[in-house]
């Protein structure tokens, strides 16, 4: 943590100062060039499936608030598999949070990817499902979906151990997420005092209304790329003279690779042919199965614009409520993706 104060501090002096140097570029302050003016504005992505990388964070309070949200939501989905229904409970500690130079957290982006086990494809014909019992690979098999964020406090935040808890209905914040879905309560058109609230949806999905919920043709398209070398393919496409401006983010995960590109119709059709010319070169890097995302295969859910610092430092810990309900049985999947989050940090102190 003080590597880190240090480091903002050096930053802070480096870019916040007037350059010595006599010429017509006027010197911008670290603020100006990477934010509003008065903040630093910095993108705090976490990965979705490895969740030893959920914990990396140079941010207090961020890495453990992501990192529950994947735990909990990688055991929830698994669950799901085989049971109809599934309510859990997550409760892990939170470390004190700097208000003096973290101005706010905000969560900006959650994506989901289903990636059918080896060997699975996505898709079943009449006769494997129906005569052998295997269920497609798709996002149609969730039903409901809610995550509810609270703070809490541990007694002993120093021993404590997270655990994954099963709920029933008899649980009052289980209560309250079924009841979102029989009043309809739309969690975005409300609105949220972060200083007073000390609980907050994050996310809420239902599929009768998939359309409210979901951000898919939000942003440009997204491709999942299995590769059994993710760095050397990420370099091989970033380093490619002809894609130099069609990135938006690129997320190395394990044996895989998310893209995605900025929302423009002939950078995504000059893309695909871009692909196809690269074949053999793929081929050397180790890319295996190119995945193009679809309403089937991802899935980017609505955010609250709320800042969590005023709800995070009410308490040690965090307690996540996740609801999960599904209509049908998918065939054994994995779940990728991101988290990502927005800081804003004053780079003055």
């Amino acid at each position: 943590m003080n590597k880190i104060l240090l480091l903002i501090t050096l930053l802070a002096l480096g870019c916040g100062q007037k350059s010595t140097i006599k010429n017509d570029i006027k010197a911008r302050t670290l603020a100006e060039a990477y934010g509003d003016g008065r903040y630093v504005i910095s993108p705090a992505p976490f990965t979705l499936e490895d969740p030893s990388l959920a914990f990396k964070s140079g941010i207090p309070g961020i890495a453990p608030v992501a990192g529950g949200m994947i735990k909990l939501l990688g055991d929830i989905f698994a669950k799901t598999t085989s049971l109809g229904k599934v309510q859990v409970s997550y409760v892990r500690t939170i470390p004190e949070i700097s208000t003096e130079y973290v101005h706010s957290i905000r969560l900006k982006r959650f994506f989901f990817y289903m990636k059918p086990e080896k060997g699975n494809r996505r898709f079943r014909d009449f006769f494997t499902r129906f005569i052998f019992g295997k269920g497609n690979v798709t996002f149609r098999f969730l039903d409901k979906f809610a995550l509810n964020l609270q703070t809490t406090s541990v007694k002993d935040p120093q021993t404590h151990v997270p655990e994954i808890l099963d709920r029933d209905n008899s649980d009052p914040s289980f209560r309250a997420l079924n009841n979102l879905f029989k009043k309809g309560t739309d969690i975005f058109t409300q609105v949220v005092d972060p200083e007073k609230a000390k609980e907050l949806v994050l996310l809420k999905y239902d599929k009768k209304k998939r359309g409210d919920y979901i951000l898919n043709n939000k942003y440009g398209q997204m491709y999942i790329i299995e590769t059994s070398n993710p760095l050397a393919t990420r370099n091989l496409l970033k380093n490619n003279p002809k894609m130099r401006d069609y990135f938006e983010r690129l997320h190395i995960m394990e044996k895989s690779l998310i893209i995605e590109l900025k929302k423009d119709h002939v950078i995504e059709e000059g893309f695909k042919i871009i692909l196809s010319e690269m074949a053999e070169e793929l081929d050397d890097v180790g890319v295996t199965f190119i995945d193009p995302c679809t309403v089937d295969s991802c899935l980017e859910l609505k955010v609250p614009d709320v800042n969590f610092i005023p709800i995070l430092i009410k308490g040690n810990a965090i307690k996540l409520d996740a609801l999960i309900e599904a209509d049908e049985l998918p065939e054994s999947f994995k779940l990728q993706g991101f988290v990502e989050f927005e800081v804003k940090w004053d780079p003055k102190i």
